[in-house]
């Protein structure tokens, strides 16, 4: 049940699923710019090439899905409209996002184009079928494979009610998510150099504060360490990269100078 919370704590309630939203939305205008695969330097309505959309992993859409659909089960089992409604548009804009993919990609998974294709179970309606190809890569049923385990995990715990395995596979998927760009962080700490638009501010500021209205809500207004624990370690991750981005963009490599 909902605790007694102050209004600010209210607001943060309110305003944090429409943060959520902007995040899932966030990679739309990339991959309505991006070229096919067939043609991978096409010209946008600019008149300037597009990048082919083999220059882009699937696996951001992918872990996009099976994290909104993990959030959508948990919010369900505890109640919270702010958190399942917000993330049931994730997984429909997740699932776009990939079928958008695989469409310009047309449907290719050759050796050559394996490391930008990590395909997932979450982007193909037979995985079975996928999995009996020879032509895909080890880590390609890998990663169906987890993604398998992971969906399955999920669904099975939701009809179990146990909203314990789901916070802990959606913690895991949210942790690894935010991560993710925290590896290019120490190269650039290490040069001391950060290219210009290698970190873009305005997602890193709506994530910052995106986690922070998670973290309060959670903490505050829900009481669950589930919502407002991997929320926190995010926020802390957006301030890192603001950080370094405000430290060392535009600055030469070794140098640390402008």
């Amino acid at each position: 049940m909902l605790a007694p919370v102050v209004p600010f704590v209210q607001f943060c309630g309110n305003c944090a699923p429409i943060t959520s939203i902007l995040l899932y939305a966030a990679p739309f205008p990339t991959l309505m710019s991006i070229g096919a695969a067939n043609h991978p330097q096409s010209l946008g309505s600019d008149g300037k090439q597009r990048s082919s959309i083999l220059s882009l992993p699937l696996l951001p859409y992918s872990s996009m899905t099976v994290n909104a659909t993990l959030w959508t089960l948990y919010g369900l089992l505890i109640s919270s409209k702010p958190i399942y409604l917000c993330n049931s548009v994730g997984i429909l804009m997740g699932l776009f996002y990939v079928a958008t993919f695989v469409h310009k990609s047309g449907g290719l998974a050759s050796s050559s184009s394996s490391k930008y294709l990590p395909v997932t179970s979450s982007a193909l309606p037979k995985p079975l079928t996928i999995l009996s190809r020879t032509d895909l890569p080890s880590t390609f049923s890998s990663q169906i494979t987890v993604s398998l385990l992971l969906l399955t995990s999920g669904l099975l715990a939701f009809r179990l009610h146990n909203k314990t395995l789901i916070g802990v596979l959606a913690n895991l998927i949210c942790g690894v998510m935010f991560l993710s760009p925290l590896s290019s962080l120490f190269s650039i700490i290490k040069k001391k150099s950060c290219p210009r638009g290698s970190i873009p501010l305005p997602f890193t500021l709506v994530q910052g504060l995106n986690c922070f209205l998670w973290t309060v809500y959670g903490k505050i207004g829900l009481k669950d360490v589930t919502v407002w624990g991997p929320n926190f370690f995010g926020l802390w991750c957006a301030l890192a990269q603001a950080a370094v981005k405000f430290r060392y963009e535009g600055r030469e490599p070794g140098l640390g100078k402008p």
